[in-house]
C-alpha cells in the first residue's frame, strides 16, 4: 500500500468518500505468496459509483461500467493496469467473497484498517497448497470456465492439488464448458500455457475430462504410440511444453501454442513399419493446417496464427539438417524460411528433443545441438547482412531495365543468398552479376 501509487490512491479515495472498499482476488493472493501483482481487483460497498469517480479523477481517467454474470463492475485503465471495482452494495462483502471461484481468491484486505478478512480459510488453503472451491456444487455450474481455471492454477502453482469435491465439480462442468465463449477458453488456455508448469496444467485438463471440451483435436494424441519405450504423443507434448523456456510477450505465446499443437496430426498420419515402429510422414504439414483451424476457432490474432503455423510446418527441419550433416545450402534455406522466428524455431527444436522421452540417442542429440548452434550463428550473420544489403531495389530496376514488381524482390532475395554463400562480396560484384543476368535473358 505504501509503495504502489495506485493502491495509495485507492486508500485516499476510500477515506475521502467514506465508501467501504476492499482489495480482493489475485492481488491479495499474490501478496500473501510474496509475488508482485499487476492488475487491481476491488470490491466497494454502498456509494461504489462515488468511490469510482473519485479514484478516476485522481488520475484523469474515465471509468466505464459493464455487467458480468449479473454483477456490475467498473473498470479504470491506469498506465496499462486494469483497476476493476465490483459493486457489492446490495449483497455485501461476505456474499461477494462466497461467490468467488476459489478460497485463495476469497480473501479481502481493508485499505483503511489494514485488516484481512478470510471467512473461507483461503490463507490456510494457500499455505497447504490446496485449491478448493467455496461451493463445489454451484461454483462450476455458475461459470463452467472456472473448471478450466482450476487447471490453469495447477500450472501456475506447481505441486498444488485439487480438493476432492472441487475436482468432482470441475469434471462435472465439462459438457457445459463446450458452450463457453471461444475468447474466454483461449485466454484461460493461454494463461495455462504461459504458466510456470504448463505440463501440470495440461495433465489436469486430461485428468478432469476437460480436453474434449476445449481441445478436441488433441484427444486422439492420448495413447497414440510415439515409439518403443517412449511416452504417448500427448505426454510427449506435455513434456516438451515443460522443457521450453518462458519467453516474454508475444514470442512466449507463439512458442508455447506451437509446442502444444506441433504433433496434433500424428494420430492421423500414423503408419507402422514392418518392424512395428511408427512413422508419421507429413504430420508437420497437416499439423500446421490443423493448428490454424484450432487457433482460428479460438479467435487468435491473425499474426499469431501465421507464426504458429510456420513454426509447426518447419519444426522437423532442424533435425533433418542434423541427420544430413548440416549442408550449408540447407542451413541458408532454413534461416530464410524461418525469418524473424528462427530463434523460436531453435527453442522449439530444443524443447521437442527434451520431451522425446525413452532411451536417449546421444549421438543424434549431439548432432542436433551442433546444428542448432550453426543455425543460431548463421541467423545472426544473416540479420547483420540484411541490415546492409549490397544493392537496393532501384539498382536492380536500373540494371535489369525493369519496373517495380515481384521480379525485383526475387532478384534481391537471390542476391542476398549469393552474398550469404560467399559468392558475392561487394557492390561491384553484385552489379556485375545483375548485368550478366540481364544479358543472359
Amino acid at each position: 500500500m505504501a509503495r504502489d501509487p495506485v493502491l495509495r490512491a485507492v486508500r485516499e479515495s476510500a477515506r475521502e468518500t467514506a465508501v467501504p472498499v476492499r482489495l480482493v482476488g489475485g492481488l491479495v493472493r499474490d501478496a500473501a505468496l510474496g509475488r508482485a501483482a499487476h492488475d487491481v481487483d476491488l470490491a466497494a460497498g454502498p456509494g461504489c459509483a462515488r468511490f469510482v469517480a473519485a479514484l478516476a479523477a485522481r488520475f484523469g481517467r474515465r471509468p466505464f461500467r459493464f455487467r458480468k454474470r449479473g454483477v456490475i463492475t467498473w473498470r479504470i485503465v491506469l498506465d496499462g493496469r486494469e483497476v476493476d471495482v465490483v459493486d457489492v452494495g446490495r449483497r455485501g462483502f461476505a456474499r461477494d467473497l462466497a461467490r468467488r471461484d476459489f478460497t485463495l481468491n476469497a480473501v479481502a484486505f481493508d485499505p483503511l484498517s489494514g485488516l484481512l478478512e478470510d471467512p473461507l480459510r483461503g490463507l490456510a488453503d494457500l499455505r497447504r497448497g490446496l485449491l478448493r472451491a467455496p461451493r463445489p456444487a454451484t461454483t462450476f455450474r455458475d461459470d463452467p470456465v472456472r473448471a478450466l481455471r482450476a487447471a490453469r492454477f495447477l500450472a501456475a502453482f506447481p505441486g498444488w492439488r485439487l480438493h476432492r469435491e472441487t475436482a468432482a465439480g470441475a469434471a462435472a462442468a465439462a459438457r457445459a464448458l463446450r458452450r463457453a465463449s471461444p475468447e474466454r477458453i483461449r485466454d484461460e488456455l493461454q494463461a495455462l500455457l504461459l504458466a510456470r508448469d504448463p505440463r501440470a496444467g495440461l495433465r489436469a485438463l486430461l485428468g478432469l475430462g476437460l480436453l474434449p471440451s476445449v481441445l478436441p483435436e488433441m484427444v486422439a494424441t492420448v495413447g497414440c504410440a510415439a515409439g518403443p519405450g517412449r511416452p504417448d504423443v500427448f505426454l510427449h507434448t506435455a513434456d516438451a511444453l515443460g522443457s521450453s523456456p518462458r519467453l516474454p510477450g508475444e514470442d512466449g505465446a507463439v512458442l508455447r501454442w506451437a509446442l502444444l499443437l506441433h504433433d496434433v496430426s500424428k494420430p492421423e498420419t500414423l503408419e507402422l513399419r514392418d518392424d512395428g515402429r511408427p512413422t508419421f510422414h507429413g504430420h508437420e504439414v497437416l499439423g500446421a493446417e490443423r493448428a490454424e483451424a484450432v487457433l482460428r476457432r479460438l479467435k487468435h490474432p491473425r499474426a499469431r496464427v501465421r507464426r504458429v503455423k510456420r513454426l509447426i510446418a518447419l519444426h522437423l527441419r532442424p533435425g533433418h539438417l542434423a541427420d544430413a550433416g548440416c549442408p550449408p545450402r540447407g542451413v541458408r534455406r532454413l534461416v530464410a524460411d524461418a525469418g524473424e522466428d528462427l530463434p523460436l524455431l531453435l527453442a522449439h527444436a530444443e524443447a521437442d528433443v527434451q520431451g522425446t522421452g525413452g532411451p536417449p540417442d546421444r549421438a543424434r542429440r549431439a548432432r542436433l545441438r551442433r546444428t542448432l548452434s550453426i543455425l543460431r550463428a548463421h541467423g545472426a550473420r544473416a540479420a547483420d547482412l540484411a541490415a546492409t544489403p549490397l544493392l537496393g531495389g532501384e539498382d536492380v530496376m536500373r540494371v535489369l531495365q525493369i519496373g517495380p514488381g515481384p521480379a525485383v524482390g526475387r532478384a534481391l532475395a537471390e542476391l542476398a543468398e549469393l552474398r550469404d554463400a560467399g559468392t558475392l562480396r561487394s557492390r561491384d560484384e553484385a552489379l556485375a552479376w545483375l548485368d550478366k543476368e540481364r544479358r543472359a535473358r
